[in-house]
């Protein structure tokens, strides 16, 4: 039977009961645990706090991949693992690691392996801060790292935010030799990201693991192009059902990179390219009118948690 398996990343306090409660079988007779927490000190500096970073999808992908691996090494029925991010305090929890297995030798050895891996592999940083008011970044192994300080050190992407706009449902995907759906879009002032996830209330929010499109950037520049085009000066911003109206910026240029903003942290993946759909939607040869300089928008992996909010608002937009 195949063993329980359950890793997250948590912003939250970790629920050491209900983990623990996840791990009961009848067939264990031996349950290991594991809390490892926020030390005072640490290679003879004295600590005040700590914060820990990570890119979230790829440290649940890592962490799953970890439990998973050692749960048939050492023949184990359950293994569960929380790590926490965000900001900790002294004697906080951090991380959590707890395993199931008919024997103890078995519990003992896979909890030891489970967790050595985590501190060794997964791909999470934190940032030490001292009495004496510096700080250092502490990397994988709780060795400082100065790729652990680039975490810190993203570009900003300088951009102007217009419009946020978000639809419940797909009206154009999986609609190929079909009519379009109406689920409408909404424009909101403010909009919650979701790492891993993309913005709350959106029809791509948890569509899959490590979507590329869990936002899109659009340039404004580009629906002002369009409404010149078509010499439709009405024509609404949402009508090209993407995400983020912005302006000031090159979207073409945060293609592979990461960055930040509004203190949020994205990957930016791939042009969104735009289909037949667009001259039925907005107006006959829009589909190759978007098609030149990034004109379709930015597809963007959300990193970080966070608020988007519109801040430069604009009659036309």
């Amino acid at each position: 039977m195949p063993a329980k398996i359950h890793f997250a990343m948590s912003p939250a306090a970790i629920e050491v009961a209900l983990l623990a409660a996840a791990l009961e079988d009848p067939a264990a007779g031996a349950v290991v645990t594991f809390e490892g927490r926020v030390r005072n000190h640490n290679a003879g500096q004295l600590v005040t706090g700590l914060e820990y970073q990570a890119y979230p999808a790829l440290a649940n992908k890592t962490g799953r991949t970890i439990l998973e691996q050692e749960a048939r090494q050492h023949g184990l029925a359950g293994a569960c693992a929380v790590h926490r991010c965000g900001e900790l305090g002294i004697g906080d929890l951090a991380v959590w690691v707890g395993v199931a297995s008919a024997h103890r030798d078995a519990a003992f050895a896979g909890s030891r392996a489970i967790l050595d891996r985590l501190k060794h592999e997964l791909p999470i940083w934190k940032k030490e801060s001292y009495v004496d008011g510096t700080c250092a970044w502490v990397g994988p192994d709780n060795v400082q790292t100065e790729m652990a300080g680039a975490v810190e050190r993203l570009p900003e992407m300088v951009a102007a935010l217009h419009g946020i706009y978000l639809s419940d449902g797909h009206d154009f995907r999986g609609r190929h030799g079909l009519d379009r759906l109406d689920h409408g879009i909404v424009e909101v002032r403010q909009v919650e990201c979701v790492a891993g996830m993309g913005l709350r209330g959106d029809r791509y929010f948890g569509h899959q693991p490590d979507f590329k499109g869990q936002v899109t950037f659009f340039d404004k520049a580009t629906v002002d192009a369009v409404r010149k085009h078509l010499d439709v000066a009405a024509l609404p911003a949402g009508a090209f059902r993407r995400n983020l109206l912005v302006s000031g910026v090159n979207l073409g240029e945060w293609i592979g990179k990461r960055f930040r903003f509004q203190g949020i942290e994205f990957e930016g993946c791939e042009e969104c390219r735009p289909c037949y759909w667009m001259d039925t939607a907005i107006g006959a040869g829009i589909e190759s009118f978007l098609k030149i300089n990034c004109g379709g928008g930015l597809r963007a992996r959300i990193l970080t948690d966070g608020l988007l909010r519109v801040d430069a608002p604009t009659e036309e937009a």
